[in-house]
């Protein structure tokens, strides 16, 4: 075969119903959708039709789903959850959150000048937020504001969070519960009980640059000052282009349909991958919850082999991979996922399979790993 595409963290081929809907209303959705004009409520119509389809999949009110640019979509929840914290009179609300949150949530929750204290919790060595810390953080002094943000799985490790634990927390605490369902969404059961839900429409296939933010609980969230546009009410307005939006939503409603085939199979392929590598390569660690992890994310170690010179070996030889951090590797900086488990911070690579993975692409994977490993070692001097 002559390439196998592993990388589908940082992106994978649209769904075709995206495409298809990119295509069939290229001409329609253009307008602005706040204006009156007719072409304006052409675009409105598709829109709110995009709204509706994703809160089908979900199982949520369309009022609450909104579309928006993916940069910037971890603030705008993070942030309009501490505004709203602040509505309410605590004027410094702590965020307690888990230490292997993605960089751009880190970077949203400890941003604003007005947040108060940032308490990480600490995970286990595959990755799983610590529960007891969790609650002990989130009750330990009653009366204050306090903002839960929690991702729903790990997209660095694979481990799938306690996130049906976390969200019962959060409710006998009366504690607002933020959670970034990027890399899950879709492709897993992600529990209902958060107040606030993002996630990137990478994770299913959708449209470059865009996400979906959720507001289930309207009091959990307000406008963010950077934000707020003249005549908005308390609800966030979209921002994302409304083709992508649309796109974005024909791809969630497909692959939900469609997840019950494809993550089982997703799965296997990890599986394989998981038992297979540490038996041809000395020296392997495979990271992450053996069980209770994403079908399609699988992160391993090989010492005395840098990751960033293991994924050019391989994409020489036809095979794309993610490598270093999923946070971390297109600055140069170590992994704060990897250290957060006390594995090595160099050496690591990442496998995602996009949803259209076979058997054949893995097998292209394992056939070329030994020699590429070899081949990076060796250059090291090993």
């Amino acid at each position: 075969m002559s390439r196998s595409y592993l990388d589908a963290v940082s992106g994978q081929p649209m769904h075709p119903a995206a495409r298809a809907v990119l295509d069939g209303f290229a001409d329609r959705a253009w307008a602005d959708p706040e204006l009156l004009h007719h072409e304006g409520r052409v675009a409105a119509q598709i829109r709110q039709a995009a709204r509706e389809t994703v809160a089908i999949a979900l199982n949520v009110s369309p009022q609450s789903v909104s579309f928006h640019a993916r940069n910037g979509l971890a603030g705008l929840a993070i942030c309009g959850a501490i505004h709203a914290a602040q509505s309410r009179g605590c004027r410094h609300p702590r965020v307690v959150m888990s230490a292997v949150e993605r960089a751009t949530v880190r970077h949203a929750a400890e941003s604003p000048a007005d947040v108060g204290e940032v308490t990480q919790i600490s995970v286990t060595p595959t990755g799983a937020l610590r529960v007891d810390e969790f609650r002990h953080a989130v009750t330990q002094r009653e009366g204050e504001g306090v903002i839960a943000v929690v991702q729903a799985a790990n997209s660095e490790l694979g481990t799938r969070q306690p996130l049906s634990e976390v969200i019962d927390i959060c409710h006998a605490a009366n504690v607002p519960m933020v959670t970034d369902a990027t890399g899950a969404l879709g492709l897993t059961n992600v529990p209902a009980g958060w107040s606030i839900m993002f996630a990137d429409a990478l994770t299913w296939a959708g449209p470059v640059g865009v996400g979906i933010l959720v507001v289930a609980d309207p009091s959990a969230w307000r406008p963010p000052v950077a934000h707020i546009r003249a005549g908005q009410g308390t609800a966030p307005v979209d921002t994302a282009d409304v083709l992508n939006a649309a796109g974005a939503a024909a791809a969630l409603d497909a692959v939900v349909r469609e997840s019950p085939a494809f993550a089982p199979l997703l799965d296997d392929l990890v599986a394989r991958i998981r038992r297979e590598v540490p038996l041809a390569i000395a020296d392997v660690e495979v990271l992450g919850d053996p069980m209770n992890r994403l079908p399609h994310v699988v992160t391993f170690s090989c010492l005395y082999a840098d990751g960033e010179r293991l994924a050019s070996e391989l994409d020489r030889r036809g095979v794309a991979i993610g490598s270093g951090s999923a946070c971390a590797s297109n600055v140069g900086l170590p992994s704060h996922v990897l250290a957060a488990v006390g594995a090595l911070t160099h050496g690591n690579v990442r496998i995602s399979l996009p949803i259209t993975a076979t058997d054949a692409h893995v097998e292209h994977l394992l056939t070329e790993l030994p020699a590429a490993v070899a081949a990076v070692r060796s250059d090291a001097g090993i």
